[in-house]
């Protein structure tokens, strides 16, 4: 404990935050499909797998991962995704949507 009050003209730290990923989840889950739902709660994104299915005409898509989200991080998520997007294209190229 500091025998100094806080100042009112000093702005409080934000604390650090490390990204730790544990041994079971560092190669992570490949998917090529996502399905975004929501509740008045919640967002839900099931990372898909797409797999070929035993019937003809039907495709599988196997969840993979199911991330649940509040809605106050939508925009975010959304943010991050856009910024990372663009820098990717600007080293990559544009990427082109397929179907």
């Amino acid at each position: 404990m500091s025998d100094q009050p806080n100042q009112p003209d000093e702005p409080k730290k934000k604390p650090q935050v490390q990204v730790v990923v544990p041994d079971e989840a560092k190669y992570g889950e490949y998917a090529n499909f996502l399905v975004v739902s929501h509740s008045a709660h919640d967002f839900t994104l099931d990372f898909c797998q797409l797999l070929p299915a035993r019937e003809e005409g039907k495709v599988n898509a196997e969840v993979v991962s199911r991330v649940r989200i509040a809605p106050t991080m939508v925009g975010r998520v959304l943010n991050a995704l856009n910024t990372n997007l663009s820098n990717y294209e600007e080293r990559f190229g544009q990427v082109k949507a397929l179907g």
